[in-house]
């Protein structure tokens, strides 16, 4: 049993299980979408060894200030499982083109700033996995924001498929590699802007290279700060969440200065930001990936 459920955690990242997923999001309607993202959710947080449903049990549990356990916790992760089905099924079941995708958000203050913020001067954008972080992706750039995307240097299949899809919105993706990264830093010195993650963890992280993340130290990256340190310019924390009338909302702050000349005390006041957000609403926060390795849930 503990063999097909790794097999089907591994099937839902692959290029076969995306393609999977955009099919069954085509062909049905949303009450039977959401629905079968609950019984997928499901199946997989039955198996309380796999490492994405322990990353998922850490992240809940610190989100929540270490205060859930039990069968709140394993609520919680069945959820935010579940909320994450959706919200790939939200985006792969919208027709192409830009007038479907934005009656699915809401243009507020927040999302007329983004789009305003290249006007300012370049920036560093750096998303939150929070709400529907594609779905809002593909919104701005159907409206108008220009910014080098840098994704996961290694895509498996079901990323590269994601990608594909991301370049259709007219995103411009480039995953990490030593020339994206002399690409986004010509970018930014081009007056451009540049977008990367926030709270996707790197592995292998020196304890001094770990900003505080919910009050512990994390393997959050570092990238989007050295991004901006050496450009000399701001970074823009950016999400999205579903609202209760199935619309998504865009979320951003202010621009960040990076003040200090240490890139832990810079990557620390954006995460400060993000923690904000991700307890507007955690299980919204899609961070399958242990973002504290040290961190055991009870």
């Amino acid at each position: 049993m503990r063999e097909r459920r790794v097999g089907f955690e591994s099937l839902s990242n692959s290029r076969f299980g995306i393609g999977l997923a955009l099919g069954v999001s085509r062909a049905t309607p949303p009450s039977v979408g959401h629905w079968l993202a609950r019984g997928v959710a499901g199946r997989l947080v039955r198996n309380p060894d796999s490492p994405m449903i322990r990353a998922y049990r850490a992240n809940q549990w610190m989100a929540s200030g270490r205060t859930l356990s039990g069968e709140e916790l394993d609520d919680a992760v069945r959820e935010t499982i579940a909320t994450s089905g959706r919200f790939l099924y939200d985006v792969y079941h919208l027709p192409e083109g830009r007038e479907p995708l934005m009656r699915a958000i809401v243009v507020n203050d927040d999302f007329e700033r983004l789009l305003r913020a290249p006007d300012n001067g370049p920036v560093v954008f750096a998303g939150v996995h929070l709400g529907n972080f594609d779905l809002m992706g593909w919104a701005l750039s159907y409206s108008g924001l220009k910014a080098q995307t840098l994704s996961v240097s290694d895509p498996n299949g079901g990323y590269q498929w994601q990608n594909e899809l991301r370049k259709k919105a007219g995103m411009e993706i480039t995953p990490v590699s030593i020339e994206a990264l002399k690409q986004a830093a010509r970018c930014l010195r081009d007056g451009g802007s540049v977008l990367t993650g926030l709270d996707r963890p790197q592995p292998d992280v020196a304890e001094d290279r770990r900003p505080r993340f919910f009050g512990e130290p994390s393997n959050a990256p570092l990238l989007h700060v050295r991004l901006a340190m050496r450009a000399k310019v701001p970074v823009v924390v950016l999400s999205s969440f579903l609202r209760p009338d199935g619309r998504y909302e865009a979320i951003a702050s202010d621009p960040i200065p990076m003040e200090s000349a240490d890139q832990i005390e810079n990557a620390e006041r954006c995460l400060s930001f993000a923690e904000q957000i991700i307890r507007r609403a955690p299980t919204q926060w899609a961070m399958p990936h242990a973002v504290w390795p040290q961190i055991v849930a009870p």
